[in-house]
């Protein structure tokens, strides 16, 4: 596991449990709130500029690492896009990762440059588009 791997677990785990790690932690919370709210206002007053995509764009995330279904959610949407008739496109960061740069997922990439779960989606998906 890397540092960054086991720095999230263990706040996150901190956090969880509602411990003194945490209690410290919360008023981090609060500026991070107030700095989330600052850069939401700027993007409304146009002060922050925002592109458009021809075409539309879904998101699946949370606040949570691993475990809540993202992956199997974004399978299922994929296929569920598909059978609409849509050609839909996977874009993930390959949590886990040797590289930084962006790549292309095929079935046969290796999963330690790539991410385990673009590689379970690439798997999942190929010939289906």
């Amino acid at each position: 596991m890397s540092k960054n791997n086991s720095l999230e677990s263990t706040l996150t785990r901190a956090w969880l449990r509602r411990g003194p790690l945490a209690c410290a932690l919360w008023p981090l919370s609060l500026l991070f709130r107030a700095l989330a709210a600052l850069r939401a206002g700027l993007f409304r007053a146009g002060v922050l500029k925002s592109g458009r995509l021809p075409v539309p764009v879904v998101v699946v995330g949370n606040i949570f690492i691993g475990g809540t279904g993202k992956t199997p959610l974004t399978i299922w949407l994929a296929e569920a896009l598909r059978q609409a008739g849509m050609r839909p496109g996977v874009i993930s960061r390959g949590h886990g990762s040797e590289g930084e740069a962006p790549r292309a997922v095929t079935p046969d990439s290796d999963a330690r440059a790539v991410g385990d779960e673009p590689l379970l989606i690439a798997r999942r998906e190929i010939g289906r588009a």
